[in-house]
């Protein structure tokens, strides 16, 4: 169930936290911790007094972070059209915007000129809507939405009106990347990158198998049994010259937010071809 400010907490963030340091001393950010409460505020803007809460997966500051930070892995599944499930794609912020500059962005979204007064949100009775522009790296600057509890300043969220920082992928692709995960498996060094459908089952991955001894790395993609999901066939991509990274973090990162859209493209010809039975499980 959502979970969001009530009318009582909201009094109580207006009212009682006045012993709260960021209250006190300007500028000052309070790192929040476990033991802190969801509607525990952390910062206050510089230029409107807007409050940021440490939230949760739905409102404040962790809501933000977790939905529209370009490193952020977690993904978000709603209904279709077709009374079945998609992936919703969340818009990004740049990867250059960390969640110590949500503020700084929603101060310049702030004023009564960007107030929305026919606000169309399904939950318009609940929150004020502005939607300003705001320059990042780009020359032009970027639509950007700020959404405030209805009559505070209080920050529920806040994000890009366009996917323009997205992480590109194929069109329509119908799986998302999980984490990439490192192994060895018979003193073979593995990069692994997955694939999972709605139902947050493996259906399909990336294998890039290292022969530093050689100089090269085999990459194949597997396709798992969409019937029970354990067994899993293979297809061997492509074979190419070692590809070196300064750490293996750096390697992570690349794998994780890289363009795969190629491969993606692939996989969703693979797939149709099983789904239209034209492709069957173990034949390669």
């Amino acid at each position: 169930m959502e979970q969001l400010l009530s009318e009582e907490d909201i009094k109580e963030i207006l009212s009682n936290n006045r012993e709260n340091p960021v209250f006190k001393y300007y500028g000052f950010r309070l790192m929040s911790t476990d033991k802190h409460s969801f509607k525990e505020v952390i910062a206050i803007s510089d230029k409107h007094n807007l409050i940021l809460i440490k939230g949760n997966e739905d409102t404040g500051n962790e809501h933000i972070r977790e939905r529209h930070n370009f490193w952020s892995t977690k993904k978000y599944i709603v209904p279709d059209d077709n009374g079945g499930l998609r992936f919703q794609n969340q818009s990004r912020f740049p990867m250059g915007v960390a969640p110590i500059n949500y503020l700084k962005i929603a101060d310049e979204i702030y004023s009564t000129e960007n107030l929305i007064e026919n606000n169309s949100h399904p939950m318009a009775e609940k929150f004020d809507l502005y939607i300003g522009e705001y320059l990042f790296d780009k020359p032009k600057k970027e639509k950007v939405k700020l959404l405030l509890y209805k009559g505070t300043k209080i920050v529920h969220s806040l994000f890009l009106a366009r996917d323009s920082y997205n992480q590109k992928r194929a069109k329509k692709f119908p799986f998302a990347r999980g984490k990439v995960k490192f192994k060895t498996k018979k003193g073979i060094e593995e990069t692994f990158i997955p694939y999972y459908d709605v139902t947050t089952k493996l259906r399909y991955g990336i294998s890039i198998e290292k022969y530093p001894s050689e100089d090269m790395e085999h990459i194949y993609l597997l396709i798992f049994n969409p019937k029970d999901y354990s067994g899993h066939n293979f297809i061997k991509l492509l074979e190419r010259k070692l590809t070196y990274f300064q750490t293996k973090k750096h390697e992570e990162v690349t794998y994780q937010f890289n363009d795969l859209s190629e491969v993606e493209r692939y996989i969703m010809d693979i797939d149709y071809g099983i789904e239209n039975g034209y492709l069957k499980f173990g034949e390669q």
